[in-house]
C-alpha cells in the first residue's frame, strides 16, 4: 500500500502537541480504545443553508479517519489539536506567542496567515464500534455540547457496474445507497480493503474514498492517507460540559435552535428562562441537515 503525504501542522504546533501530551491526558477524560493501521484525511464540504441554496455559504474542514482493528475515530483535525493545547496554559502560552509572530510576519506578505489558525471548528466526533456494534457520537449545538450513541449499522449499497475513477492513485469503483433522508453516490477502492469511509459510512468492500449526496450539500473527499501505528483516543475534552441525550433529540434540538438563531437559542436556554418563556418560531429548520429522518 503505498502512502500519501498528509498536509503537516505548523512545526511549532506540532512540537506543542507533542510536548502537552501528558498533561491532556490528566486535564481530559481520555483513554486509548485501539491502535490505527491506516490514517485518512478528508476534506469535508456542506452549505449551511441548503434550503436556500443561493444564500448558503460554503463552508469546509479537514477531518482525520483513524482505523483500527476494532474501532475507527472521525474528528477535525485542527479543532482537535485546539482542545489539546487550550488543556495546557504553557502550551497555550507557546502557540499565542507563535501567532503572534505569525500575524506580524503576515504583514509583509498582505496578511496572508501561512498557518492554520487553531479554532473551535467542525464539533462532530464519531467513534464506530465503541462500544462494540453501536457509535458514540460527540456533537454540539452552538455552546453545549452532546454525547450519544447510535447504531453501527452499515448502509445498504447497490453497485454500479463499469464504474471507474482514479483517486490517489487507487482504481475506484461506484456504489450508491439511501440513508436517512439522502441519497449518496460513493467512490471506494478494492485495493485497500477496508470495511470504514468518513462519517457513519462503511458496508464496502473497500476504503470509501470520496461520497457525496445527491443533491451536492455535502462531500467528503480524501486528500491524503498512510499506514501509521498510533493511539486511537477516547477524548472529552475538559473544557466541555457535556450532557447525554439520544439522537433524535440531539437532531430536533440542533433543527430548533437553527431556526431561531443563537442569541435566541441561548436566551431560550439561559438558567433565567422557564420552558413557557421560550417563544417558537413558525415553520420548519432553516438548514436541511446531514441526517433528515427526525
Amino acid at each position: 500500500m503505498n502512502n500519501q503525504t498528509f498536509k503537516k501542522i505548523h512545526p511549532v504546533i506540532l512540537f506543542v502537541l507533542l510536548t502537552c501530551i501528558t498533561t491532556v491526558f490528566s486535564q481530559n477524560n481520555a483513554y486509548i480504545i485501539d491502535t490505527t493501521y491506516l490514517k485518512c484525511e478528508y476534506k469535508t464540504n456542506y452549505y449551511t443553508d441548503t434550503l436556500a441554496m443561493e444564500n448558503g455559504i460554503w463552508m469546509n474542514d479537514e477531518f482525520i479517519l483513524q482505523v483500527g482493528t476494532n474501532t475507527s475515530k472521525y474528528f477535525s483535525k485542527l479543532t482537535d489539536a485546539y482542545e489539546r493545547v487550550k488543556a495546557d496554559s504553557k502550551a497555550w502560552k507557546v502557540y499565542q506567542e507563535q501567532q503572534k509572530l505569525e500575524r506580524e510576519n503576515a504583514k509583509t506578505r498582505g496578511g496572508m496567515l501561512e498557518t492554520a489558525v487553531l479554532a473551535r471548528y467542525g464539533t462532530l466526533v464519531v467513534y464506530n464500534n465503541y462500544p462494540q456494534a453501536k457509535r458514540t457520537i460527540h456533537d454540539a449545538v452552538f455552546f453545549d455540547y452532546y454525547i450519544f450513541e447510535d447504531d453501527n449499522l452499515p448502509q445498504q449499497w447497490t453497485m454500479v457496474p463499469d464504474s471507474v475513477k482514479n483517486i490517489l492513485g487507487y482504481k475506484c469503483r461506484k456504489a450508491v445507497c439511501s440513508y436517512r433522508g439522502r441519497d449518496y453516490e460513493a467512490w471506494y477502492a478494492l485495493d485497500l480493503p477496508v470495511n470504514a469511509g468518513p462519517w457513519k459510512f462503511s458496508g464496502l468492500p473497500g476504503l470509501i474514498m470520496s461520497i457525496q449526496d445527491t443533491k451536492g450539500h455535502y462531500t467528503f473527499e480524501i486528500s491524503g492517507l498512510e499506514n501509521t501505528r498510533e493511539p486511537i483516543e477516547y477524548i472529552e475534552y475538559g473544557a466541555r460540559k457535556y450532557a447525554r441525550t439520544d439522537r433524535i433529540t440531539f437532531l430536533r434540538t440542533n433543527a430548533k435552535a437553527s431556526n431561531i438563531g443563537w442569541v435566541r437559542y441561548l436566551e431560550a436556554n439561559s438558567p433565567q428562562k422557564k420552558e413557557s418563556d421560550f417563544i417558537p418560531v413558525s415553520g420548519g429548520a432553516r438548514y436541511n441537515f446531514l441526517e433528515r429522518d427526525f
